[in-house]
C-alpha cells in the first residue's frame, strides 16, 4: 500500500485534490487503476490521467452507487490491462478542466475533431518527447517488467507500429516543458498578444477570417471549422505565441477586405515584431506542438526580410518536430484519426518549408529523406466529405504542391552535394523524375501546371510558380552538368542553353499574366528569390550572346529582363506584392549596368566594324562571377527580421 505523504494543510490547498480526500472522491481512471489521485496547480485533471492520456472524470453524487459495480483491472488479463494504456498526445496534453462536466465536453470535443485543443493550447508542466531508437527496445522491455509497479509508466509510452516493417516501436517519455525555476504564470506572449488586440481591436476577429481565407485555405496549418470552434469558446486556452503569429500572418491581406480597406493598415513590421517576440519565449519557456504551428506561420509570413531570421526558424522547427516524433509514420498508432490526419499535415507543412527556403536562400535541406516515413497527405487528410468546392480545389492544389516538393528534395540533395569522399548522386533520372509527376496529375491540376490556365482556385498561382521554379532549377543542373565555364560556349551544350533560357523566359511570361486577384492570394514567400534567379540568369545571357564569337540571334534576352523589371515595379506599386522587392532590389541596378555596357559597345561597333567583344572571350571566369556577385549584393540590404 503506497503510504500516506505529510503535507501540511497549505501545500494540500496548493496542490488540488489530496490523495484520499473524501470530500472529493478519486476520479473513476484512478479507481479503476487502484492509484492515488492527486491534482495539482488547482487543476481539476488529476496528474494520473495526464500521464496516462485518460479521460479524468470524477463521478457525481448520484453514481457513487454505480462505482461499485466497476470491474477492476485485476480482473482483465494482463494482455487486456496493458493495451489500456494510451500513448497521451504528442502534441501536448488535454487543457485543464474548468467544471464537472468538462470531462464529457471533452469527449465530445474529440468526436467533434478538437482532441487537445488540435494542438494549441498549453496545458501544463510535462510534455512528451520521442525516445532514442537507440534505447527504445530496452526501454519497451523495462516498461513491461514495471507495469504492475505504481507510477511506473509515467516515464515511456508506447505505440502500436505496424509489424510488416522492421523499425523499433515508437516511444514517447514525459519530460518537463519548461526549463527549472520558470512557471507557467510567468508568460510574456501573454504581454504581447494583449498588445497586439488592443492593438487591432474592434477587428480581430475579421483579421482571423483573413487568414483562414487567403493562408489557411491554401497552406492548411489549421482545421479551421475546429479551431474557430475554440477561438469562439474556449480562446484563453489557445498559445499566445500562436495567435500572435496568426494575427501577424494575416496583416498583409488586410487590403482584400471591403470592411478593412477602408480602415487604416496597422504597422505590420511593429506587429510582426511583437509576435516574434512571443515565438522566442515561449520556444524558451515551454515549447511544444504549438509552438511548432506558431514557426510555421512565421516561416510564412510575409513580406519576408530577413534569411537568417526564416533559416534559423526552419531549423529550430524541424528540431522540435523530431523531438516531437512528428517525422515518424502514425498511421498505426493507438491514436484518434483526427490526431493522425493533424500529425501528417503539420509534418508537410514543414518540409515544403524547409525544402523552398533551402532553395531560396542557399543552404543544405534540414531534413533528409531517409530520416521520415510520414506519408503524404490525402484528401481526406485536408478536408472532410461536406467541404465546399473551393476548399476541395485547394486541397488539390495542395497535395500537388506537396509532391512537386518531393521532386524538388532530389534536385537539391544534388546541388548541395560537396563531399569529395561520397559518391555524387545519380542524375540521368533527373529531367524523368519531373515528367512522371506532371503525368501523375489529375486533368485540372495538369492544365494548371503546364498551360497556366484556371488560375482561380485558391494556390493555383503559387502552385504554378513553384512548378516553373523547379523547371528552371531543372535547366540550370542540365545546363551545368554539360556545359564549360563562363563565358565559353559549344554546341554541346546550346540546347541545354537554350532550354534554360525558356525556362527563365516563362517564369517572365507568367508574370505578365498575373493580376490583382492573383497578386492578392497565397504565395510561398521563398518563391521570391526563383524569381530572381530567372531574371539574372536572363542578364547572364544577354551578356554572352554580345560576348561570343560565333553568337546566335539576339534573343532579346535583356529586353525580357527589362520588362520583367517593369512588370515588377508595376505589381508592387498598384497591388502591393512583396515577392517583387527581392528581384528589384537585386536586379535593377545589373540590368541598368549591362545595358550601358552594351550601348557602348554598340557605339564603339559603329565607328570600328573590326571591334567586336570577342577579343574578351579568354577573361577568367571570376571576373565575370564577380561582376554579378557584386551587383547582387549590392542590391541586397539586411532589414529586419520576421
Amino acid at each position: 500500500m503506497a503510504s500516506i505523504p505529510d503535507t501540511s494543510a497549505e501545500d494540500i490547498s496548493s496542490a488540488g485534490r489530496p490523495y484520499r480526500s473524501h470530500t472529493q472522491p478519486a476520479c473513476l481512471p484512478c479507481r479503476k487503476r487502484k492509484s492515488a489521485c492527486r491534482t495539482r496547480d488547482a487543476s481539476a485533471t488529476c496528474i494520473l490521467c495526464l500521464v496516462h492520456g485518460t479521460h479524468c472524470i470524477f463521478p457525481q453524487a448520484d453514481s457513487r452507487s454505480q462505482r461499485r459495480h466497476t470491474a477492476s483491472p485485476r480482473r482483465l488479463a494482463p494482455k487486456e490491462r496493458r493495451a489500456r494504456v494510451v500513448l497521451p498526445s504528442p502534441t501536448d496534453a488535454g487543457p485543464p478542466s474548468t467544471g464537472p462536466d468538462t470531462a464529457d465536453a471533452r469527449t465530445k470535443n474529440a468526436d467533434d475533431g478538437l482532441p487537445s485543443f488540435m494542438g494549441v493550447a498549453d496545458t501544463g508542466d510535462d510534455g512528451s518527447h520521442i525516445v532514442s531508437p537507440a534505447i527504445a527496445d530496452d526501454t519497451e522491455v523495462l516498461e513491461s517488467y514495471l507495469s504492475t509497479v505504481p507510477d511506473a509508466r509515467k516515464r515511456c509510452f508506447r505505440t502500436s507500429s505496424s509489424s510488416s516493417r522492421p523499425v523499433r516501436p515508437v516511444l514517447f517519455s514525459t519530460i518537463p516543458r519548461r526549463p527549472l525555476g520558470v512557471y507557467s504564470n510567468q508568460s510574456l506572449p501573454a504581454m504581447k498578444l494583449e498588445v497586439i488586440e488592443k492593438y487591432l481591436e474592434p477587428v480581430t476577429r475579421d483579421v482571423v477570417d483573413l487568414f483562414f481565407q487567403y493562408a489557411n485555405l491554401c497552406f492548411p496549418v489549421f482545421d479551421e471549422v475546429s479551431f474557430l470552434n475554440v477561438y469562439s469558446t474556449h480562446k484563453e486556452k489557445i498559445s499566445p505565441a500562436l495567435l500572435c503569429t496568426l494575427y501577424a500572418i494575416s496583416l498583409i491581406y488586410w487590403n482584400n477586405s471591403p470592411k478593412l480597406r477602408s480602415s487604416r493598415s496597422p504597422d505590420i513590421r511593429y506587429i510582426w515584431n511583437q509576435a516574434i517576440e512571443a515565438i522566442h519565449s515561449e520556444l524558451f519557456l515551454s515549447p511544444g506542438i504549438s509552438t511548432v504551428m506558431a514557426m510555421l506561420l512565421n516561416i510564412g509570413g510575409r513580406p519576408s526580410t530577413s534569411i537568417f531570421g526564416n533559416g534559423g526558424m526552419v531549423g529550430t522547427a524541424v528540431a522540435l518536430c523530431n523531438a516531437l516524433g512528428l517525422n515518424r509514420d502514425p498511421s498505426q498508432w493507438t491514436i484518434s484519426p483526427v490526431e493522425k490526419r493533424f500529425r501528417i499535415r503539420i509534418w508537410w507543412l514543414i518540409v515544403i518549408h524547409d525544402r523552398w527556403c533551402s532553395l531560396a536562400y542557399g543552404t543544405p535541406l534540414q531534413i533528409h529523406r531517409a530520416q521520415y516515413d510520414v506519408p503524404i497527405p490525402t484528401l481526406s487528410d485536408l478536408c472532410s466529405p461536406s467541404a465546399p468546392p473551393s476548399h476541395v480545389a485547394a486541397a488539390h492544389i495542395f497535395i500537388a504542391l506537396t509532391t512537386l516538393t518531393d521532386i524538388l528534395t532530389h534536385y537539391l540533395e544534388h546541388i548541395y552535394h560537396v563531399s569529395p569522399t561520397l559518391s555524387p548522386l545519380p542524375s540521368i533520372s533527373m529531367s524523368s523524375l519531373l515528367t512522371t509527376w506532371e503525368s501523375s496529375l489529375p486533368s485540372p491540376t495538369r492544365h494548371i501546371i503546364l498551360r497556366g490556365t484556371d488560375l482561380t482556385a485558391p494556390g493555383a498561382a503559387n502552385l504554378r510558380l513553384a512548378y516553373l521554379a523547379t523547371k528552371l532549377l531543372l535547366r540550370r543542373i542540365e545546363l551545368d552538368l554539360a556545359s564549360q565555364p563562363l563565358p565559353t560556349r559549344d554546341d554541346g551544350d546550346g540546347n541545354n542553353d537554350e532550354n534554360t533560357h525558356r525556362a527563365a523566359e516563362a517564369i517572365v511570361h507568367f508574370l505578365h499574366e498575373l493580376d490583382s486577384s492573383h497578386l492578392h492570394g497565397f504565395w510561398l514567400p521563398g518563391l521570391a528569390y526563383s524569381i530572381t534567379s530567372a531574371v539574372m540568369f536572363l542578364v547572364r545571357s544577354a551578356l554572352r550572346e554580345k560576348m561570343a564569337v560565333s553568337s546566335v540571334p539576339d534573343s532579346g534576352s535583356l529586353t525580357l529582363a527589362k520588362d520583367a523589371l517593369t512588370t515588377l515595379a508595376s505589381h508592387r506599386d498598384h497591388s502591393g506584392w512583396d515577392l517583387a522587392d527581392d528581384c528589384l532590389a537585386k536586379c535593377s541596378g545589373l540590368v541598368e549596368r549591362v545595358s550601358l555596357l552594351q550601348d557602348a559597345a554598340g557605339r564603339i561597333e559603329m565607328e570600328d566594324p573590326s571591334f567586336g567583344l570577342g577579343i574578351d572571350l579568354d577573361l577568367d571566369s571570376v571576373v565575370w562571377d564577380d561582376f554579378f556577385l557584386g551587383n547582387a549584393l549590392s542590391g541586397f540590404s539586411g532589414m529586419g527580421e520576421y
